[in-house]
């Protein structure tokens, strides 16, 4: 879970404001003026405004009806001229001398500046925490950890390199998983040395064989009975994905090469997929990133030399498929043709029409047969590229390191329907609900033995190629003293693919991690999660995770001090991970966080078996950071709207305010979006590619940033609600991903 929002914590010194409005309080300052501006006198004189000269030393005159120097000055601070009566304005009432009363209206604009400025004093303190961070923690990285020199070390300590089990639970994940699983098999790290162990939920594969026994009955019936296409998505998914493996079979086409069968068929249906679901308006490079996801090994000119053969290919695939559904394509085929012959030129209609009917020529062979056990075999191949399951993913990939000498170890776990969730537990004969924590317990028993440091990260979770090196320098230098670390995550991956709200949280959510959790650090036991590096011995002796909490990190954070007796450390190294998509996918996410946060501080409250003396500390320490927080990032999320409101239905007179107020207000405007741009830029390598057109639309959804940061703190403010209310969410609900 992510760092609650930020409303409290250090405050430092900063430079003394009266050297920045010549050595006058501002507040004062402000009073004064708005007194002077607001003033008005029946035929009196006049004074002139007071400029840069009023600091003068001089020992003013008190006046009748008017601030005294005493009224506006502090002790041992220049007192301040007071004019003696202003022009009187219409409807204002005065008192005797001249001097007016402040409307409520008045009133109400100096309280919003106030606030106003305050929060933009509070924001100015990431510069502090960016500062702290980048000296105490990323600068004082070691420059060169080679393999080695961490060799060399571990034999000068008389023992061998650290062995790592990395644990990626993954359940519902085939979107995600592969690309990961490559990633983390490319860590610069020896391959004898780690393992990967992915956790797959067996209530997966269960769902998976009910659904697909479903769509293949149904699916044979449309496709013999031949009358009015009724198919749902997923129907109409498999029966591209079939006409996909039997186009490669017709064809065999030597320019997929060096392709594997399953990677022709997967490309092949992406790329018709691509091509119906955009109706033709389909951009070059969106087959190429098709390729690079499908065979990351494939060198650009390997890319150009394949695309062509893929866009000729596809159109019999469509036309076959839109027939097959009883509708038009001719408008459509009209327009993919000159595409498709511009990648091929030797693609003519003829062509065309002739593949497409040795497709069909193939599939009514199929449909002849009695009885229809080889098209449903075909049908039961076509699933894996068209539906597959994480298992599946997982063994496939599996298959492959096995091959290769360099990549780790790569075990694929799954978790039985009925596992009851503890560690060491036991199967009820029953479905038990499926929760990370759940998942985790139960793969620790087939971690490798040798074994010392246990990894964490989420199905998405690309963490710095360098991580391992560093652990393993931190625990062959500190030994027993390294515990357990956690490491910045920034969920800004899949920028391009998120709403406006997503765009902004993921953003400061990478900030907060970046350059407040190190401070944080210091005073909260802070687990998020993911790029998390713990001990064995650790970890089994807390009893692993707590299978029944919604944020088992934050809770693994909490016992790891409390029955532990220790504190993570900040490891600086980030990994990244994606951000959900919409905006109500962003608010069942951190809804569950903040539902989970709350549940955690009840369970800490009830455990009698913890130092009181601990369990108050943190409950006082979560009770700041989380309940007081979300609520003072909500009042302050309202106020902008508030000021909206009020100053429309004339309720605010922003004139009582100095003329050079205006402009400072509106430069905070400008301070925070110029930040939001800088981080931008900083975190722009992290961000997966898009489209050129995504990218510009993409980043004009910054300048919403005003109306986005309403909407962050809600979910934090529902989950309040619901557990005044007594309704807090039992059931943890997967975090929609963006596919890669």
């Amino acid at each position: 879970m992510p760092i609650p929002p930020p409303l409290y914590g250090f405050a430092f010194r900063l430079p003394k404001i009266e050297h920045i409005i010549g050595k006058h309080l501002f507040v004062a300052y402000i009073y004064s003026s708005c007194r002077r501006r607001g003033s008005q006198g029946d035929g009196g004189q006049g004074e002139k405004p007071i400029d840069a000269t009023f600091c003068r030393r001089d020992t003013p005159v008190g006046l009748k009806g008017s601030v005294t120097s005493a009224q506006t000055s502090l002790p041992g601070s220049p007192p301040l001229r007071v004019p003696r009566a202003a022009r009187a304005r219409p409807g204002v009432p005065t008192h005797q001398g001249g001097q007016s009363k402040m409307s409520t209206e008045q009133w109400l604009s100096i309280f919003f500046t106030l606030v106003y400025t305050a929060v933009f004093l509070f924001f100015t303190r990431i510069l502090f925490l960016r500062h702290y961070a980048n000296r105490h923690h990323y600068a004082k990285r070691p420059p060169h950890l080679s393999l080695k020199y961490l060799a060399r070390l571990a034999a000068s300590k008389g023992r061998d390199l650290p062995y790592f089990s990395i644990f990626i639970p993954a359940r519902n994940e085939a979107d995600v998983i592969a690309r990961t699983i490559d990633h983390m098999g490319r860590l610069h790290y020896s391959p004898d040395h780690y393992e990967i162990l992915v956790v797959t939920d067996e209530k997966e594969a269960m769902a998976a064989q009910k659904t697909r026994a479903a769509i293949a009955d149904r699916l044979i019936r449309l496709l013999t009975e031949r009358g009015k296409w009724e198919g749902t998505e997923q129907e109409e998914d498999t029966l591209l994905a079939l006409l996909a493996r039997l186009a490669l079979e017709e064809t065999h086409p030597d320019a997929l090469h060096p392709l594997t069968l399953h990677e022709q068929t997967e490309c092949l249906y992406e790329t018709a997929r691509t091509l119906l679901r955009s109706r033709g308006k389909v951009d070059p490079q969106q087959v190429r990133e098709i390729l690079r996801r499908a065979a990351p090994r494939l060198h650009d000119r390997q890319i150009e030399q394949i695309c062509p053969a893929l866009l000729a290919l596809a159109l019999p695939v469509i036309e076959l498929l839109l027939r097959l559904q009883r509708r038009d394509g001719t408008a459509l085929l009209r327009h993919l043709l000159p595409l498709a012959t511009g990648a091929q030129r030797s693609l003519t209609r003829e062509v065309l029409v002739n593949l497409t009917h040795a497709v069909e020529q193939r599939l009514n062979q199929l449909l002849s047969e009695k009885p229809a056990s080889e098209l449903r075999r075909r049908i039961a191949d076509a699933f894996p590229v068209a539906m597959p399951t994480t298992q599946e993913i997982v063994e496939r990939k599996r298959l492959e390191f096995a091959a290769n000498r360099n990549r780790p170890a790569l075990r694929h776990v799954q978790v039985p329907y009925d596992f009851d969730g503890r560690l060491g537990g036991r199967c009820t004969g029953h479905e038990v609900p499926s929760t990370k924590g759940r998942a985790l317990n139960w793969a620790f028993q087939f971690a490798d033995p040798r074994s010392e440091m246990w990894g964490f990260y989420d199905a998405e979770s690309r963490p710095d190629p360098d991580v391992l090196r560093y652990v393993a320098w931190r625990r062959l230098t500190a030994g027993d003293r390294f515990q357990i670390a956690q490491g910045p995550v920034y969920q800004i991956r899949n920028f391009w693919q998120t709403g406006p709200v997503s765009k902004i949280a993921g953003i400061f959510q990478a900030v907060a991690h970046e350059w407040m959790m190190p401070w944080q650090l210091r005073e909260i036991p802070f687990i998020g999660g993911t790029n998390i590096f713990a001990t064995r011995d650790l970890i089994l002796r807390i009893g692993g995770f707590d299978p029944t909490v919604l944020t088992e990190d934050m809770d693994l954070g909490a016992r790891a001090w409390l029955q532990g007796d220790t504190w993570p450390e900040f490891l600086p190294y980030a990994s990244s991970e994606q951000t959900p998509p919409t905006y109500i996918g962003f608010f069942r996410q951190r809804l569950r966080w903040g539902s989970g946060y709350l549940q955690v501080c009840e369970k800490i409250r009830s455990d009698s078996t913890a130092p009181a003396e601990k369990r108050q500390y943190l409950l006082r320490i979560y009770w700041w950071r989380g309940p007081f927080a979300w609520t003072l990032c909500q009042v302050l999320a309202v106020l902008p709207l508030a000021a909206l409101v009020l100053g429309l239905t004339g309720h605010m007179d922003y004139r009582a305010l100095p003329d050079w107020v205006h402009p400072v207000l509106s430069s905070y405007s400008l301070c925070y979006l110029a930040f939001a741009l800088f981080c931008f830029f900083h975190y722009r390598q992290f961000m997966d590619p898009a489209p050129r057109k995504v990218q510009t639309a993409g980043f004009a959804q910054i300048f919403l940033m005003p109306i986005s940061t309403f909407f962050l703190p809600l979910p934090y403010s529902a989950s309040l609600l619901l557990k005044l209310l007594h309704r807090t969410p039992k059931t943890w609900v997967k975090t929609p991903r963006t596919r890669e």
